[in-house]
């Protein structure tokens, strides 16, 4: 064999040697970080398929709207020995920027008689189908919710987070963004409360407030402007309900906040909230000094 055909041959060679097909690929990049405090606990795809915690478990899947089953472990169990505490939150991060700020006391309540949460784990040799022509694994949350359940915290599609690549367990969203937070005179029971509630469940995953917060995939509800300023709370409340009904956008990440999400109540209470915090701006920030 003349040196150029043994070249060319040894290029072959380590080609199909070196080839790497995507579900191999998949497996490569495919780890979940948990994070409490000081401490780390760092799992592959493969460990989790392979732990012997791992059961199946059928739900009613909120997010594919149908009952699906799925190879899950309790999330109870995978955050054992982690240092944590019940009125704490948990924050999961997800590859395309979204971020869910849940209550950690959800995530450890492991009683039969009510809901419960499960990492559910992706096997690439069977992925899970698309939802909205987007991959959700490798990691998802979902819930088995008990027809009889004694827990009155409603599970919605807003606690269904999915692509998760990391969870951080510590403070709540309002003890660790003091600027996102009504003023000390408003009654705990009253509507800028609740509605401050409805905002952290269902827009702080994606919006910030007054520049603070995890997620920047929307824009800012409070500065330079509030949306109740420049829409009005009826445009406003269409955008929630769908926002393609106010403005045409095909590439808008925006989903639909039907009312079992967000009840016509609990859409009221979010506008006064912004209403609220229309009048507590952050300072604006001090411009950039031009270049020379």
């Amino acid at each position: 064999m003349t040196p150029w055909l043994s070249r060319v041959a040894a290029a072959f060679a380590c080609a199909a040697a070196c080839l790497v097909t995507p579900a191999q690929a998949a497996d490569t990049s495919a780890t979940l970080t948990i994070t409490a405090g000081a401490q780390q606990k760092t799992f592959t795809r493969d460990a989790l398929l392979k732990d012997p915690r791992l059961v199946s478990v059928t739900v009613d899947d909120d997010n594919y709207k149908r009952r699906m089953t799925f190879k899950a472990i309790p999330m109870a169990a995978l955050l054992a020995g982690l240092p944590q505490s019940a009125d704490g939150s948990a924050t999961t991060a997800a590859t395309d920027g979204y971020v869910s700020h849940l209550p950690l006391g959800l995530l450890l309540a492991d009683q039969p008689n009510g809901p419960r949460a499960w990492l559910a784990v992706e096997n690439p040799a069977r992925p899970w189908p698309k939802l909205k022509g987007q991959d959700i694994g490798p990691y998802r949350l979902i819930w088995t919710v008990p027809k009889a359940s004694t827990q009155t915290v409603r599970i919605t599609e807003s606690l269904w987070t999915w692509a998760i690549a990391r969870i951080d367990i510590g403070a709540t969203a309002a003890e660790r963004f003091a600027v996102i937070r009504p003023a000390e005179s408003e009654p705990a029971d009253g509507p800028v409360m609740r509605g401050f509630a409805a905002f952290q469940r269902v827009c702080f995953s994606c919006h910030s407030m007054n520049r603070a917060g995890d997620a920047h995939l929307g824009p800012d509800l409070n500065v330079p402007h509030n949306p109740v300023e420049y829409l009005g709370d009826e445009r406003l409340a269409a955008l929630v309900r769908n926002p393609q009904s106010l403005h045409w956008w095909p590439g808008s990440k925006m989903p639909s906040i039907d009312e079992k999400t967000l009840s016509d109540a609990e859409l009221k209470d979010l506008l006064a909230y912004l209403h609220h915090m229309a009048g507590r701006k952050a300072p604006a920030e001090t411009p950039a000094a031009p270049k020379p």
